[in-house]
């Protein structure tokens, strides 16, 4: 009986790793974004209430389970849109407290050996969502634009002058993160050499049963290219800009333009911004700039900043991925679950912005699933070899188990036969984990405040919508949702500036 100790112990320890250990994260989140949507608050509540309320061994709560900080960052972000900016404070700070902790442990230590442990006989959903890069960056900037919402300017500032250093940070931290998953990976190869023969992604991903699975990975590649290098999240770092352009500090806008500019070389707005610091802080222009404008404005004073939320945000899906994994008398193709990339379309190709006889429109400034994609790419192999290293563990595993037991009992066999089964069963589940509350990309314009206060905004042109700057507003931002097509909802949330 000793060979059914495996399975047992990944049973019980499904509990520390998280719900998500059974039933994938993308899935658990079908009525959270089927309610989000259609605009329908309430059930997107229930959902949030649900995954947050107080933790019980009967219940689904991921409060202190390895999920939690991927529930709080969709609670942050949907009660930000919905108005409610404390409680979106209140849920992204918890966020950044869980996040803070998982940074401190050391590189390796019992927790994070525990989880790998436990990875190794359940599935990649046993190690805690630490959250991609993405998350790391916009959990500042929703809180910053949630500061705004309860109209605390000196927080929003706050948050706006992290960004640069959060950006930064990331960068750092993960490259030290990806050189302790392939040494935790390593020393799981070692201590599990008979699993570790099967560990051979190219020709996993080869395999002719792998089609759709080496087509998605292809896609991904391709949205992967629409990144901009070393997790950089270019909405964050203008915002930063930003920032320092609303306090005069032109020579710290100019780091972070030049910065936007060396990613974006060909975006005219970008060139603007860069062009537009350059000037105000008395510098002479590169060469091929030149020639260029800046704005007829200074940025962040006197002015309407508009942000375009644009369609729903790339999620993780599960997929069936099927691996050859070497017995000690034969080769058996084992099925299991592991994520890929799922995108939804644009519902809008620009958002118009009006004023008077001035026609304005947003463009691109963030592609945020082109960010995920890049990600994803980078930590493919390394996902993948775990994926194929825990798929070997637990086969190698059952075959041992259920050929101990054949050669004491029949029934034995049988009944160990039928619990390896489901315990693999159970645990065939893939990593989906991450934010989805976002959007697809981010679109920005800026225009200086008309003389009447009001402008007249229109995803594609359609369906126009006037907005009035209060009259003690000096400046104002103006967030735009718009998270599906028509007949889907739009919103939009009017931020005062000094």
């Amino acid at each position: 009986m000793r060979r059914l100790l495996p399975f047992l112990a990944g049973l019980l320890l499904f509990s520390i790793a998280g719900c998500s250990s059974v039933v994938d994260a993308h899935t658990q989140k079908t009525a959270l974004m089927t309610g989000f949507l259609a605009d329908d608050q309430a059930q997107v509540q229930a959902v949030l209430d649900d995954k947050l309320k107080d933790p019980a061994w009967y219940n689904t709560s991921t409060v202190n389970t390895g999920d939690e900080i991927m529930w709080r960052l969709e609670a942050g972000s949907f009660h930000y849109l919905a108005g409610h900016y404390d409680r979106s404070l209140t849920h992204l700070e918890r966020a950044e407290e869980l996040i803070a902790d998982f940074d401190q442990r050391a590189i390796i230590n019992l927790r994070r050996a525990g989880a790998e442990s436990t990875m190794l006989l359940t599935n990649l959903n046993a190690l805690p969502y630490r959250g991609f890069c993405r998350d790391r960056v916009m959990l500042p900037v929703i809180k910053a634009l949630a500061y705004l919402g309860k109209k605390d300017p000196a927080g929003f500032r706050t948050e706006l002058f992290r960004l640069r250093e959060t950006q930064d940070r990331i960068i750092t931290e993960y490259e030290s993160y990806f050189r302790e998953e392939e040494k935790l990976r390593a020393d799981a190869m070692k201590n599990n050499p008979d699993a570790a023969r099967s560990v051979d992604a190219d020709k996993v991903l080869n395999n002719a049963s792998n089609r759709d699975a080496g087509a998605a990975v292809k896609a991904a590649r391709a949205v992967a290219h629409r990144g901009y290098g070393r997790f950089l999240n270019p909405l964050a770092i203008f915002l930063s800009g930003y920032g320092y352009m609303r306090d005069g500090d032109f020579q710290n806008a100019i780091v972070d333009f030049e910065r936007l500019y060396q990613a974006m070389p060909d975006h005219p707005d970008i060139q603007r911004y860069h062009i537009t610091a350059q000037k105000l802080a008395g510098r002479d222009l590169p060469p091929e700039l030149a020639a260029g404008k800046p704005f007829p404005f200074v940025p962040g004073r006197g002015t309407v900043l508009v942000i375009f939320a644009n369609g729903r945000s790339a999620a993780l899906r599960q997929e069936t991925l099927y691996i050859p994994v070497i017995l000690p008398d034969c080769v058996t193709l084992a099925m299991t679950a592991w994520p890929v990339c799922e995108y939804y379309p644009a519902p809008y190709t620009t958002l118009q912005v009006r004023t008077g006889d001035t026609l304005t429109e947003t463009s691109v400034i963030a592609d945020m699933d082109g960010i995920l994609s890049q990600e994803y790419t980078d930590r493919l192999p390394g996902m993948i070899a775990r994926i194929i290293l825990s798929t070997a563990v637990k086969e190698i595993a059952s075959y041992a188990a259920i050929s101990a037991a054949n050669q004491s009992d029949e029934a034995v066999g049988l009944a160990v036969s039928l619990a390896a089964a489901a315990y693999k069963a159970a645990f065939n589940t893939a990593d989906t984990r991450t934010w989805e509350l976002l959007p697809r990309e981010f679109q920005i314009a800026e225009i200086p405040l008309p003389p009447d206060r009001t402008l007249t905004i229109a995803p594609n042109g359609t369906a126009p919508v006037t907005v009035t700057v209060p009259p003690q507003a000096g400046s104002a931002i103006l967030y735009v949702c718009a998270p599906a097509a028509p007949p889907a909802p739009w919103k939009y949330r009017l931020f005062e500036l000094p």
